[in-house]
């Protein structure tokens, strides 16, 4: 708390606070040449000299709403076929302008942008930037939100920078077919130029708005004169090649399917075509994304699923036309709002599975093909925007041969269609909006050994959002439906799946029925939010009813709850005598579920600061008071969830120095013996221009009380509904790292290499039985009354295997047996990439990708310098080689 008081004294204000105009900057004029500028980074062409210049620009960072302490001056002119920005970047110093090689998209020192508000709906920024060694990064931010930007986004344009001793200039081509815009005899865009001096920390630009204030693409400036843009013919065909070798040393002696080598050789096509000039058509056949680079490690121990980020291209770009409850660029959210598209449902690893015959083998697919997939996404007249995706999968095949050579196969993933499509309408400036959105999976199930899959899953939702008051204030709201259905066997599956838990017996909203074929439920929530100002607040209610489904397509973790938030913010964003900017905020976070039964009770303080240093921290704390926990037996009664708390710190340094580093640690504890502490730590070297390493990881250690490990059904187990909860001590321990290594030959021309150590073991201790529902107590075995374990089988290492348990002694309760918990694991994953543009959108890939892993059962130990000096690298490991060479034409 002493920290938290410090912070509120010391951040005293300087000088009078900073105003933008309300009245917005000038316009900026575009004008018609005759003659294309050449783009060689020299501002010498006639074109420039009937420009206009813009200048004026604006401090965001050091010093918000002050003169930019280095002049910038902008023309913009344009042809038929390209709109042409030409900078000179004043610098007063030349030779300590920061010139950095990185590769595309990761431009850094002293940079310029231009953003781009074509389509005029003042929520989107096409985004250029270069960096004044010539590097590219280009990018859309949506919703009006400057930080919400996808940067795969890979329009083909130009740029080049000259460094002389008035300063740098820069000069951009950007061809109108890589750009979207409603047809119009005169055009109207938004526009905004950013500057960077990378050894100040300054930020500056032409369209000033304060810290403290919302929006982004809405306070752009105007770009006129824009006049007899023709239609650009936008037909963009990708077509390549791929070659992959896979060498797997893993492979056992005599499997059929796999000697230790196999070759693929493939080719597919991209397609981007302009239906007009504000809608676009991609499509993708037999999609390639072998140089795309790979999951992390992770053990996942909870009932839920893990969430894995898309890293796809084609899946990638354009996805925020997809969003769903963004609530308008600003609204504060509280996770209310499940999330209805995730891609990564499609191309995802087959479903179904394939036991090999005795003294057989058994081999299936990795990944599910993806025959095609098509994208139709714009904006038209009116602030209509569209987006439709649609993907077919095809079915997939194990293959089983028995010990006499004789084959068979199984089907293990249906061919399936996968369908999104998403309308918005915006109003009032982008202030307001509203939209739905529909998604639909449909599963050809040809088998009845897929039976447990849902042969269709439907959702349709509506959103809404609307700002005012200069956009000081937002509310925004989402009302959701699913609809599932199948077979009884996969309509049962679902109830009982973790996100709801239909069998839990002592539920009174909830019964279990294996007859049904169909399910369906509803979702919903609304917030209200201050979000501009120094003081923000925002209060926010939602809710989803347990038969809401969405994994088909989607992406939740549990349903059957209420909740409700608030929270209260106040920052600073000038500099004061200790600190630059500083916030600290307050929340509160009740949930139930539809029992009425408290699931969540909390209440969190966090702050951070950055001092004048550009060093900064945060801090947060967090207490949770004892509520019921449905989730704890997976499916069985309620149990208790004690009160606790947690704490987490952090600091960070000025990250424009050669050496730059955070540090993070975080400590969770609970009434009933639960801790568990992490620390998190990053360092980036950049040695030269050309070269940066970062490295990255952590340590985890903790012990869970109340750890589930299994159910067994008992008759006698009447205090439990007729079955035994099974739980162990849980101690873990993990630690792992992140080294990413950078070499840039020129902007086109880089290599990546990406590894990741990883180790974790799990150290299961007193075995016991949960005692009674809507408790945290517990019967140990072998230590309550009666109750009595001993080793029943041990594996050739001499390790406990399988537990005999006999939960009551000379009791009526039948004796169980339990497989040994115990285990660790390890794993190393390596990616090499050599990537080169060897022309404007045509790209050759070089890429090496290892993976080497080992599972080690009913051993607990845990040991760094083994698992990553010794036992980690004799594992035998998986090659992947692969070239990939695409080839872009503009038809």
């Amino acid at each position: 708390m002493l920290l938290l008081a410090a912070a509120l004294i010391l951040q005293s204000p300087s000088g009078a606070p900073p105003s933008a105009s309300p009245s917005g900057p000038p316009p900026v004029a575009a004008v018609r040449v005759p003659q294309a500028p050449q783009i060689d980074g020299r501002l010498d062409d006639p074109a420039w000299a009937d420009a206009s210049v813009i200048s004026g620009f604006t401090q965001v960072d050091p010093l918000e709403g002050q003169p930019a302490s280095e002049p910038t001056e902008v023309r913009v002119v344009y042809t038929s076929e390209a709109l042409y920005v030409g900078a000179r970047l004043y610098d007063r110093e030349p030779g300590r302008i920061e010139r950095r090689l990185g590769r595309r998209d990761a431009a850094s020192g002293d940079l310029f942008t231009v953003a781009l508000d074509s389509y005029h709906d003042h929520r989107t920024a096409f985004q250029f930037t270069v960096n004044a060694h010539g590097v590219r990064r280009d990018a859309v931010a949506s919703d009006d939100a400057e930080f919400q930007q996808d940067d795969t986004w890979d329009p083909v344009w130009q740029a080049a920078v000259t460094v002389d001793p008035s300063g740098w200039v820069a000069e951009l081509r950007i061809p109108f077919s890589q750009l979207r815009f409603p047809q119009a005899a005169e055009q109207a865009w938004g526009v905004n130029f950013f500057r960077e001096v990378f050894r100040k920390n300054e930020r500056s630009v032409y369209a000033f708005k304060l810290k403290t204030e919302s929006g982004y693409a809405s306070r752009f400036a105007h770009l006129e004169g824009l006049r007899g843009i023709p239609a650009p013919r936008r037909v963009e065909v990708l077509p390549y090649s791929v070659a992959r070798g896979v060498f797997d040393e893993t492979a056992a002696p005599g499997d059929p399917f796999n000697d230790g080598s196999t070759y693929f050789g493939g080719a597919g096509v991209d397609l981007k075509y302009g239906v007009s000039s504000n809608l676009t058509l991609d499509a993708s056949i037999n999609p390639d994304f072998g140089q795309v680079e790979i999951d992390p490690a992770f053990v996942n121990l909870t009932a839920f699923e893990q969430f894995l980020q898309e890293r796809r291209p084609f899946f990638v770009e354009g996805s925020s036309i997809f969003a769903f409850g963004g609530g308008g660029g600003g609204t504060i959210r509280f996770g209310g709002t499940p999330q209805y598209f995730y891609s990564r449902r499609i191309g995802r690893p087959p479903q179904g599975s394939a036991a090999p015959p005795t003294g057989g083998w058994a081999t299936m697919p990795d990944n599910t093909t993806i025959l095609g997939a098509a994208k139709l996404s714009g904006k038209g007249a009116g602030g209509w925007s569209v987006g439709v995706l649609d993907a077919v999968t095809a079915p997939e095949n194990a293959t089983l041969e028995d010990s006499l050579g004789g084959r068979s196969s199984g089907r293990v993933e249906p061919l399936t269609n996968y369908f999104v499509g998403r309308l918005t309408r915006e109003s009032a400036g982008g202030s307001s909006g509203f939209g739905v959105l529909a998604t639909a999976v449909t599963r050809h199930l040809d088998t009845t050994s897929l039976d447990f899959l849902r042969e269709g899953a439907y959702a349709l939702a509506a959103d809404f959002f609307r700002r005012w008051a200069r956009n000081t204030y937002a509310v925004s709201a989402t009302f959701g439906a699913s609809y599932v259905h199948g077979s009884s066997q996969s309509i049962t599956r679902a109830q009982r799946a973790s996100q709801r838990y239909y069998q839990r017996p002592d539920a009174e909203h909830l019964s279990l029925d294996t007859t049904r074929t169909s399910l369906a439920g509803i979702s919903g929530d609304i917030g209200l939010s201050r979000i501009s100002g120094n003081w923000t607040w925002g209060v926010a209610f939602s809710t989803t009813t347990p038969g809401f489904e969405v994994n088909d397509l989607g992406f939740q973790t549990r349903v059957d709850r209420v909740s409700a938030a608030a929270q209260v913010n106040r920052r600073w964003t000038r500099p004061g005598r200790v600190f630059r900017q500083a916030n600290i905020g307050v929340f509160v976070g009740p949930s139930w579920n539809w029992d009425g039964d408290p699931i969540q009770r909390s209440i969190g303080l966090f702050h951070s600061g950055q001092f004048l240093n550009y060093w900064g921290y945060n801090v947060f704390g967090n207490v949770r008071a004892a509520v019921l926990d449905d989730r704890l037996t997976r499916g069985g009664p309620l149990a208790k969830e004690p009160a606790g708390r947690e704490l987490g710190a952090g600091v960070f340094s000025d990250g424009r120095k050669r050496v730059s580093g955070d540090l993070f640690s975080f400590y969770d504890s609970d009434e009933s013996g639960l801790w568990f502490w992490r620390i998190n730590g990053g360092l980036s070297v950049r040695p030269s221009n050309a070269v940066s390493f970062n490295v990255g990881g952590g340590y985890f250690r903790g012990r869970t009380p109340g750890q589930f490990v299994g159910a067994v059904t008992d008759p006698t187990a009447t205090a439990t509904y007729g079955r035994r909860y099974v739980f162990g001590s849980l101690f873990q321990q993990s630690v792992d790292v992140t080294l990413r290594g950078n070499v840039t030959f020129s902007p086109d021309l880089s290599f990546q290499l990406y590894m990741q150590p990883f180790s974790f073991s799990g150290d299961y201790s007193e075995l016991k039985e949960l005692r009674a529902p809507r408790t945290f107590d517990f019967t140990v075995y072998g230590a309550s009354s009666g109750s009595m374990i001993t080793v029943a089988d041990r594996d050739a290492a001499g390790r406990d295997a399988v537990y005999r348990v006999d939960p009551d002694g000379a009791g009526p309760a039948p004796v169980f047996t339990l497989a040994n918990p115990d285990f660790r694991t390890r794993s190393i994953r390596t990616n090499a990439v050599l990537r080169w543009e060897y022309r404007p959108g045509s790209t050759l890939f070089l890429v090496w990708t290892q993976s080497r892993a080992g599972f080690v059962p009913f051993d607990p130990s845990f040991s760094v310098a083994r698992d990553f000096r010794r036992e980690l690298f004799d594992d035998e490991p998986l090659n992947v080689l692969l070239v990939k060479l695409n080839y872009w034409l503009s038809l």
